[in-house]
């Protein structure tokens, strides 16, 4: 497993963007994308508005990145045997990808934009592509360590963990891509909802271009070789 301090990094970023998004976008998850469903279905319940295509625009937009990210890292870098390397070069992508949105949501707040369907997808399918990039990361290198998009399955095995210790019996999750070190989970649980915490309030204070914060975090961890260390 890389560092503990890029899966710290990433479980923030991912906090932030899902909560920016969420708040200065029309309710749009972007790093737990498939939450959009939930939304959506709570949206189609109290009465379906035509921003509402939104959510079901993006799935096909994330999904479709995860494929164009697959070939090309196939075809270019899945043969070369540097993991940090290629990895920085995924953080790299995924750093101009999130500072795409932060820029177009600058521009946008300057020029005075509506943010109807079409303004909003526009600003949100860059930031959507770069978190593909981030979940596709875990994938396609599981030496990055567990996912820090989503933390219902990291919250779950802390739990199970808490629960056998309450037990006095010793715990140590079967699943490959997990933690095997008892204080990391915490920590990326609650580095994500500080995150959560941290881009909703920067989004609610100074609008979209909050996304440029994340971005400059991403892209510095790209060149940090220590946090893409194994």
């Amino acid at each position: 497993m890389m560092s503990h301090g890029l899966l710290i990094l990433l479980s923030f970023v991912a906090g932030w963007v899902d909560a920016s998004s969420f708040v200065g976008l029309n309710h749009i998850m972007t790093a737990h994308v498939t939450g959009n469903l939930v939304v959506l279905a709570a949206n189609v319940a109290e009465g379906f508005r035509p921003d509402d295509m939104l959510k079901i625009v993006v799935l096909p937009v994330f999904f479709g990145a995860v494929m164009v990210l697959t070939m090309v890292h196939d075809r270019l870098w899945g043969n070369h045997d540097n993991v940090p390397r290629q990895v920085s070069l995924m953080l790299r992508l995924e750093a101009v990808l999130i500072a795409g949105t932060g820029l177009l949501g600058v521009w946008a707040s300057l020029a005075g934009w509506t943010l109807d369907f079409w303004a909003s997808l526009l600003i949100v399918t860059p930031v959507i592509c770069g978190m593909a990039v981030q979940n596709a990361a875990h994938r396609l290198y599981p030496a990055i360590g567990p996912a820090t998009t989503v933390m219902t399955g990291n919250i779950t095995q802390f739990f199970i963990d808490q629960a056998r210790r309450l037990a006095g019996r010793s715990s140590t999750s079967l699943i490959d891509d997990m933690p095997k070190q008892g204080g990391l989970l915490p920590l990326l649980i609650l580095t994500f909802g500080v995150g959560c915490v941290s881009g909703a309030l920067a989004t609610t204070a100074v609008g979209i271009g909050s996304f440029l914060v994340p971005a400059v975090l991403i892209g510095a961890a790209s060149v940090l070789p220590k946090l893409a260390s194994q």
